[in-house]
C-alpha cells in the first residue's frame, strides 16, 4: 500500500520503518520519483494509525531511498523567532570545514535531540559510531553550533572502542537508540522541543541556511533562559513567578511571542543548566496567570 501517494504508472519502493512509540515494525511503500526529486534533501511520508501500528508518524527518506528517522506526527511546537538576529552568513573556510551534508547522513534527528537534551542537564555524552573518519567533524560541528551559548561534553567512540566501564556517567547514544540513561534524564517528559528544532535542522535542504538556523535556535534558548534568570533574580523575597507575566516581559525585552510549552523547556535550562531555582505557582494559578 502507498502511504504518501497513490500514483499509477510510478515505481514503487518498499521500505521497512519502526514506530517511533512503540517500536513495532513494518513495511510502506513510497514512490521512487517523488522521493528523489525532492527539493527539501528529505521526503516525508506520513504514516496513518493503522497501517504500521496504532500510533500515526512520520518517516522521513534521503535521496538513497534510505529511511533517515521517524517521528510521532504530534509532537510539533510553534518556534518563537527573533526580529533581525539572525546571522546572514557563516565564515566560508568554517563552512567549507563542516560537511553538514555529511553530518546530516549520519546524525538522525531523533540523536540531535537526545544530544540537545542531555546538554541542558550538564550531563557528559558519549556517541558510538564505525564512522570514525567523522569524529573530528562532528566536534567542528557541535562547537559551532554552541558557540556563544552552551558548553557542551561531548565524545565519540567506535563500537570496537567502547568499553562501558570507562563511561559509566556518561549519557550513551547510538543512531538514534539511548544505550545508557544513568540518570533517567529521557523518562521525564517528550522531548518535543528539542525534536522540533532538530527536525527543522535535518530538512532544510541549504546546508549554510540549516547551521545557521540550528545555532541561533540554541543561542535563542540560552538567550532567552538569562533574560527568565534576570526576572527571578529582581523578585522580592517570597514572591513567584506567573507564566503569563514571564512571557509578556520577554515579548517586550525580545520582541518575542513564546507558547506555553516552550517557556516550560526555558524554566528546564534555567533550573538544570543554570542550577537557578523557578519560584512557579502552583500549576492551577500558574495556568489562571496564562488566561
Amino acid at each position: 500500500m502507498c502511504i504518501s501517494c497513490s500514483l499509477v504508472g510510478k515505481i514503487m519502493v518498499k521500505l521497512e520503518v519502526r514506530c517511533p512509540t512503540c517500536s513495532k515494525r513494518g513495511s510502506i511503500e513510497v514512490s521512487e520519483e517523488e522521493v528523489k526529486s525532492s527539493t527539501r534533501g528529505l521526503f516525508a511520508v506520513n504514516i496513518p494509525v493503522e497501517i504500521i501500528c496504532s500510533h500515526s508518524f512520520i518517516a522521513y527518506v534521503d535521496k538513497n531511498l534510505t529511511v533517515r528517522d521517524t517521528y510521532t506526527a504530534d509532537f510539533q511546537i510553534e518556534l518563537p523567532t527573533f526580529e533581525s538576529k539572525e546571522e546572514e552568513d557563516v565564515d566560508t573556510s568554517l563552512r567549507d570545514l563542516i560537511d553538514v551534508s555529511l553530518i546530516k547522513l549520519n546524525l538522525t534527528g531523533s540523536n540531535l535531540a537526545h544530544v540537545f537534551h542531555a546538554m541542558i542537564y550538564r550531563n557528559k555524552i558519549l556517541v558510538i559510531s564505525d564512522q570514525d573518519f567523522l569524529f573530528d567533524k562532528m566536534t567542528q560541528f557541535f562547537d559551532y553550533i554552541t558557540q556563544d551559548s552552551y558548553e557542551l561534553n561531548i565524545q565519540f567512540v567506535s563500537q570496537s572502542n567502547f568499553k562501558a566501564e570507562n563511561f559509566k556517567d556518561f549519557v550513551v547514544l547510538k543512531g538514534s537508540e539511548i544505550l545508557k540513561d544513568p540518570y533517567e534524564l529521557f523518562n521525564k517528559r517528550k522531548l518535543n522541543v528539542e525534536k522540533t528544532i532538530a527536525q527543522h535542522f535535518i530538512i532544510e535542504y541549504e546546508p549554510t541556511k540549516s547551521l545557521i538556523f540550528l545555532k541561533n535556535e540554541l543561542k535563542k534558548t540560552y538567550e532567552l533562559s538569562n533574560s527568565i534568570i534576570e526576572m527571578i533574580q529582581k523578585l522580592k523575597k517570597g514572591k513567584k513567578v506567573y507564566s503569563r507575566q514571564v512571557i509578556e516581559d520577554l515579548e517586550k525585552i525580545h520582541n518575542i511571542k513564546i507558547s506555553i510549552p516552550y517557556l516550560d523547556f526555558l524554566y528546564e535550562i534555567v533550573e538544570n543548566y543554570f542550577n537557578i531555582e523557578v519560584p512557579k505557582t502552583s500549576n492551577i494559578s500558574n495556568f489562571l496567570g496564562t488566561l
